[in-house]
């Protein structure tokens, strides 16, 4: 009955968490069945530290199948799959035991290095095992760029703060600091005591709703998980066709179409991301306005 309630307690703190930091993937499938797990694990007793070993482990077995063509990027894919889930699930044990820490986090990054890091060199090493052919390597290094210039990016803004805050030259800091509060200032022309309009809610649009929907999926493939989740099931068809049309090489296509997708998510993200006002709005944020 105890653990009953305890996991109960656990669940709903994890769903409010995830109205804080939520993506697609983790609302429909990483949350819903992570808990099931974290469940399992509670009622055999076992730690965080069992979660992290478990997904390390299974990270592993996923990126070693992968040389071994469909067959192994298939099943190779629901291994990674299920150290994505226990990514989640040593979190979620972590803090319902009241032992999240900076260490855990630090050890759950090099979990993810190692394991990331191994995939894609066993998936180039497979796929040309497979074919012979020198593009499908090449396209696979290409995905691991648009991998690794993804965790740039989500890190840029801490990453360009503790630079900020410590190895910049104090006039070049100064002048950042400058330049982010006069972005940030209120134009000269414009009047502090003009009463504003109310805003009116408006009902969203149908048009508005399919797109924020094609944004989430957009986001949800674009990360690690779904690049997973869709090399899976380019190895599935690869697998099914080979069966039923007697035509092979469909996932070499996959992983030619995912490479492809991925030059214009780096292009595009990368503008956007220059162009948006993320990385100064944080920084303001965090560093205070030095004239007050």
């Amino acid at each position: 009955m105890n653990n009953d309630c305890g996991f109960q307690a656990l669940e709903e703190r994890e769903w409010a968490l995830f109205s804080e930091r939520g993506d697609f993937f983790t609302r429909y499938f990483g949350l819903p069945v992570s808990l099931r797990i974290t469940n399992l694990y509670l009622r055999l007793g076992l730690t965080e530290n069992h979660a992290s070993f478990s997904m390390l482990i299974t990270g592993l077995i996923g990126a070693a199948l992968m040389i071994l063509g469909p067959w192994g990027i298939l099943l190779g894919s629901c291994f990674l799959v299920l150290h994505h889930l226990l990514d989640y699930v040593d979190g979620q044990l972590a803090r319902h035991y009241g032992r999240a820490s900076v260490k855990g986090a630090v050890l759950d990054r090099w979990n993810h290095f190692i394991v990331e890091t191994a995939t894609f060199p066993c998936l180039a090493l497979g796929l040309y095992l497979d074919n012979g052919q020198m593009w499908s390597w090449i396209a696979v290094w290409v995905l691991y760029i648009w991998n690794r210039l993804r965790v740039l990016l989500a890190q840029l803004p801490a990453n360009i703060l503790s630079e900020e805050l410590s190895r910049y030259p104090a006039l070049e800091r100064e002048m950042m600091r400058s330049n982010l509060f006069s972005i940030n200032a209120q134009p000269v022309n414009s009047r502090p005591d003009t009463p504003r309009k109310p805003e009116t809610t408006r009902p969203v649009s149908f048009k508005t709703r399919v797109r924020s929907f094609l944004c989430s999926i957009r986001v949800a493939s674009t990360s690690y998980n779904g690049f997973t989740m869709l090399l899976g099931l380019g190895a599935l068809i690869d697998i099914v066709a080979s069966q039923l049309f007697f035509h092979e090489g469909m996932i070499h296509f996959a992983v030619l179409f995912l490479a492809a997708y991925s030059v214009f998510n780096i292009v595009d993200y990368s503008w956007s991301y220059i162009r948006s006002d993320r990385v100064a709005s944080e920084l303001t944020s965090r560093l205070g306005n030095p004239a007050e």
